[in-house]
This record gives structure tokens, sequence and C-alpha cells, in this order.
């Protein structure tokens, strides 16, 4: 019923807070309950009659349901992974190879990205409300920090998937619904790191912030803020199969053929299959929904429903850092922090990776170490390594399409040089679209206009 967001260090996992174990058990033995309307001890509920236990507990599930997702369900992870390099469309659904293509349809036409959209906004606003009810009803410390992180990385995932001038509305204690202004992507990322700054150190929320700077531009900023933070952190968005909408999407939609790995998508994606780097375990399954398709299977997430999203961890940090340095004009200490990472590669991945070590050898096994990296001599060759890197370390986790739209944005590529493009291997070609468009509710917000959200826009 509930989703969770787990804090762990490699090595030795700690669940965010001891008391979620029991809210899910509390929270189904009150199912059909009439007891419930007879609480009368208001010193445990909010205003509205409900306990701060399970709003904190619903902000978990919200969240995990819209970053990483639930059963068969699109959200985060999955729409911003096609859309990107990452994976490529297998079925026959006709949003998800739009998106897959570039070529995503009118905001009033609906899209695959639409249910993550009104999914971040819901977990947004929960994190909010179950913060609220813990300062009302008195409770201070981490699960304060820990709301604020949630709503932190529901800024990030709207900044680094949607188009510019995301809405922010919001509902008053009464009920009442406030339609936001349209943030550019910018203002996003700003308010993200204001959030984050809330966070009471929270190293989560430290990531988040430095992963919001880097979205800016500002790198240097980005390397002192996760200075801090070690290499051994994690923080995992936990997934089980008691119940669909907890088990992991990306298992389920692979399973059935919906997603591929992808291979040089578009002439400008990585090489995720062919490099057989131990960072992107892989395997051949056959073909895919659509039978015209061949299915190559991600094995990060394939072992289990109950595979963990990482979130958030020291490996970030350090990826960060190394791209501040680069940026810097300090090649040495840059390519040095790759190495660093590169030599420990089997237990880096093997805490990101639910089994890692015994899973089914492919044409990358993952007992495979990685060479030290040369350095490539040009600015230019240095900036596409250091997306490689990232892109390798973080595959399905989230990340990638912040990534493409920063080397846009941040880095002056151009677009046709960054996303898949050229021939679509289910024919005609790649369109133009960057990142995702709105849901079509938006345009009820006169705040909002649909012209005003540019898919091509980084």
């Amino acid at each position: 019923m509930f989703g969770k967001i787990r804090k762990e260090k490699r090595g030795a996992r700690v669940h965010s807070t001891a008391l979620l174990g029991a809210l899910a058990l509390s929270a189904l033995s009150l199912i059909g309950c009439d007891s419930i309307l007879e609480v009368t001890d208001r010193e445990f509920l909010t205003p509205d009659g409900v306990s701060p236990d399970l709003l904190v507990a619903g902000a978990f599930s919200d969240f995990q349901l819209a970053y990483s997702g639930g059963g068969l369900d699109d959200k985060f992870l999955s729409t911003s992974s096609l859309i990107s390099d990452e994976l490529f469309s297998a079925g026959t659904f006709t949003t998800r190879t739009a998106t897959d293509q570039r070529a995503q349809f009118s905001i009033s036409q609906g899209n695959t990205s639409d249910a993550t959209y009104l999914a971040l906004h819901v977990a947004r606003r929960a994190s909010i409300r179950a913060r609220r009810a813990l300062t009302e009803a008195g409770v201070a410390g981490s699960l304060i920090s820990d709301m604020r992180v949630l709503e932190g990385f529901t800024w990030i995932a709207l900044g680094e998937g949607f188009c510019s001038g995301v809405p922010f509305s919001e509902v008053t204690e009464e009920g009442d619904l406030v339609d936001g202004p349209a943030l550019s992507t910018q203002q996003v990322f700003e308010g993200a790191i204001a959030i984050f700054d809330q966070a009471s150190g929270d190293p989560a929320a430290v990531v988040g912030k430095g992963r919001a700077l880097l979205n800016l531009g500002r790198f240097s900023e980005a390397a002192a803020a996760v200075a801090g933070v070690p290499t051994s952190f994690m923080r995992v968005i936990e997934h089980n199969e008691n119940s669909g909408d907890q088990e992991n999407p990306i298992f389920n939609l692979q399973s059935n053929g919906r997603y591929s790995v992808s291979d040089r998508e578009g002439g400008n994606g990585l090489p995720f299959r062919s490099a057989q780097d131990p960072r992107v375990p892989w395997v051949a399954n056959g073909v895919g929904f659509d039978p015209n398709i061949p299915l190559f299977l991600a094995q990060m997430y394939s072992e289990s429903r109950s595979s963990p999203v990482v979130l958030a961890d020291g490996l970030e940090a350090r990826l960060i850092e190394a791209e501040a340095a680069l940026n810097a004009g300090d090649n040495a200490a840059w390519l040095a922090m790759l190495n660093a990472l590169r030599a420990n590669v089997r237990d880096i991945m093997s805490a990101r990776i639910l089994n890692y070590t015994s899973l089914v050898p492919g044409p990358n096994n993952p007992t495979t170490t990685l060479d030290p990296l040369a350095d490539p001599g040009t600015a230019a060759a240095r900036q596409d390594l250091m997306f490689s890197e990232r892109g390798f370390w973080l595959y399905l986790s989230g990340h990638r399409l912040g990534d493409l739209r920063r080397l846009v944005r941040s880095y002056g590529r151009s677009v046709d040089a960054v996303f898949p493009t050229g021939v679509y291997f289910k024919g005609g070609v790649y369109g133009t679209d960057v990142n995702m468009p709105l849901d079509f509710t938006e345009t009820n917000n006169p705040n909002f206009t649909e012209t005003s959200c540019v898919f091509s826009s980084a």
C-alpha cells in the first residue's frame, strides 16, 4: 500500500523511519473499521481529523508512484528514459512511440507523460500537507526533513522532465485551489534549492541541491554543496510485491516486452549495449510485445519486482565534483576523480543493483572491471567523456534526460548533436522534442497557455 524512501549506507541498510513498517499494517487494519470515525484524541490529529502518520506514509507512497512508478505505470523514470537514449519502445502503444520518437502529440491529444505530470504534483502537495500536519502536531526531527526531500525532488523531476513554463498551483488548508504561475526551468531549479536548504542538511537533500545547481550551470557551488556527502551514502526508493502499485515498473514493463535497452539510439545515443560496460548489465531476451522488435533487458531491475531505485547517493556527489573540476579547468583532478570511481566499479554497482554479482552473465559480465581513462585532449572530448561516464554510472535512474538538456543549455551543444535524430526505426524520422508536455488540465489555469510550453526548448 505504501511506498518508502529508504535511507542507507552501502553495507548497512537503515529504514527512513521505524514507524513506516507498522504504518502499512495499521492503515490496512483501519480499512472498513467504523471506529476510526470515533477517534477524539485531537493531540494526534490534524484539524481535518487525519493522522499525521498516515499523511507521511501517503506522501512516501505518492512520491514512489510519481518518480519511479509502480506496477505497469509509466512515470518519471520510464518516460524520461524513453525520450532520451536509454530505452526504446518495443511495444505498440502510439503514445510511447511518440515519446520515443521525440514527436509527441499536442497537449489536447494527450501523451504518455500526462500521468507523470499529474502524479508529481500530487506527490508535491502530499509532502507539503504531511509536513504541515507534523508541524501542527508538534513533531520535530527527520520526518519533516524527509517531506522536504520528497518535495524538492518533485521539483527536480518537473524541471528536468518538462517544458519550461510549469505552473505550481497550491491547495490552501481550507481546500481551495490557487492557480500558480508558470515558472521557467531556471525558476523551478531555484525553487528546488530553496526547499532542499530547509531539509536540515539531510544528505539526500544535499545531493538534490547539488543536482539543481548543476542544472543551473553553477558548477563550483554544486561541488561545494555535496563535498561533505560520503561516497558510501545512498537513498533509495523501495519497491516490493505486496501490491501491484508497489512493484518496480521497469521490471514489469520489460518483462511484458514494452521497453528495451537502447544502443547508439538515433546516432547520438551512448553505446549502452555494444560498450559491454559492467555498469549497464543487460541480456537479450527474444522479441518484445511487438514481435518485430528485439528485446534487451536491463538487468539492474530484472531480478525482482522489489528492485529498489536509487534516488540520490555519494556516487552522484562525486560525479558532480568531477564535472565542477572539469569546468574549473582542473583536468588532472577531473580525470583522477573519474578513475577513482572506475577502480571501485564492482563495489559501487553491488550497492546500486540487487544481486549484482549473481546476475546471469551477459556480454558485459558484472565481474568485469573498468580500465582507467586517458585524457582525450580537447575541451569538447572531455565534456563528451564526462557525460558518457554519467550516462553509464546513472543509467535508468532518472538523470539522463536532464543531462542531455544540460548539454544544450549549459554547454552550447545543438539539439541535433545531443538527442537521438535521423531515421526512426519504426518509420519516419525523429522529431524535435527535448522534454515532455504538460497535462491538458493545465489549460484550465489562467496563468498557463499551451504555446508557453515549448517541446523543443531545453
